[in-house]
């Protein structure tokens, strides 16, 4: 299968007219395409198509990503000066602020140059050489792997291709919340990736119980991970109710386990401790908040373990394992079995507030 190319470029850098250029044969090369995601997913299965390819203004701050769920993913930057695309795009009329337009181009031309200067393989190429045919010969061989065809380049080389921006602005003012979203989720995802160098082996990993105003000021970089991994946005964690939290540890009601490696937090485990409907002798547990880096194999059967021993020494009669719907919740019962746990029945759910 040939592999997925991506054309990175400023707005009004001819993508539209490369959209067209390079839709040849059985490919299809669509342009803008990332404003109709909506999760990372939508991306990768995008790009598994076959004889897929996208021409992008906006998608060059997420280029590390996109390399990371296609690592066979061919690249084209195209550079243009960015006062005279600034110009063009203020033309239209659809901006009021040129300072921040300009501002923004600026930040996008940067994420341009770091492409072509870190993707050894990536072709780069100028915005005024796309007038001539050996320039638009080599995106042609580049993105799509075929020999160039000068008739098809004939045919287009006239051809004024304009893209309807006022549609395009419109359309992402109205999905702004979900694109949004979207951009957070590649930033952390991005950021993830830039510092993955936590080996798999991690020294001196210690488990231990915190008190929740601890483990609170240490765990913003894992909440981000664990909110993305069940498809939430980072910083929603803000949105918990935390007070209610804080009180429950205050009581005695929660325990914290925590994964720690030279003091820094890889992972927790959250249970909420209370004593039991059905007796009055009996203490039960329940585990809720469970996130473990997934770079460190292993480390989550470990967490429970610690986590399930701690209680034990509280005096825990009982312990109850959820497996949730989201992230990896369904794969969980198979950990739980191997802790000793057993089915004890579904776990149902009715939103009495929601249509």
């Amino acid at each position: 299968m040939s592999p997925p190319f991506i054309v990175f470029g400023l707005p009004r850098s001819r993508t539209a007219w490369l959209s067209r250029f390079l839709s040849y044969g059985e490919w299809h090369c669509g342009h803008e395409e990332l404003r109709h995601a909506r999760t990372l997913d939508d991306v990768r299965s995008w790009l598994a198509q076959p004889c897929t390819g996208t021409a992008e203004t906006a998608a060059a701050p997420w280029w590390r990503l996109a390399r990371h769920l296609r690592p066979d993913l061919r690249v084209v930057v195209v550079r243009r000066d960015v006062t005279d695309a600034t110009d063009s795009l203020m033309r239209l009329g659809l901006f009021a602020d040129r300072p921040a337009v300009e501002r923004l181009m600026h930040r996008l031309d940067r994420k341009l140059e770091q492409i072509s200067r870190r993707i050894p393989d990536a072709l780069s190429v100028r915005f005024e050489d796309l007038e001539r045919d050996e320039a638009c010969a080599a995106v042609f061989g580049h993105c799509l792997g075929l020999p160039h065809d000068p008739d098809w380049w004939r045919y287009w080389s006239p051809v004024n291709v304009q893209c309807d921006m006022r549609a395009i602005v419109r359309y992402c003012h109205a999905f702004a919340p979900q694109l949004d979203k979207l951009a957070r989720v590649a930033k952390h995802q991005t950021l993830a990736l830039m510092s993955r160098a936590a080996s798999n082996e991690l020294d001196g990993l210690t488990f231990q119980a915190e008190p929740f105003d601890r483990w609170l000021a240490d765990a913003e970089r894992l909440f981000d991970a664990h909110l993305v991994a069940v498809g939430e946005a980072p910083g929603d964690w803000r949105n918990k109710n935390i007070p209610l939290l804080q009180a429950l540890d205050d009581i005695g009601a929660m325990q914290i386990m925590t994964a720690r490696s030279n003091g820094r937090l890889f992972g927790y485990l959250m249970s909420i401790v209370s004593p039991s409907l059905e007796s009055p002798d009996t203490r039960q547990a329940q585990h809720f908040t469970f996130y473990a880096d997934p770079t460190f194999r292993g480390l989550g059967l470990r967490l429970q373990r610690a986590a399930i021993e701690a209680l034990r020494q509280r005096g825990v009669d009982e312990v109850f394992l959820r497996a949730g719907t989201r992230g990896d919740g369904p794969r969980m019962a198979p950990l739980y079995r191997r802790l000793g746990g057993e089915d004890f029945g579904q776990l149902f759910r009715i939103g009495l507030t929601e249509v």
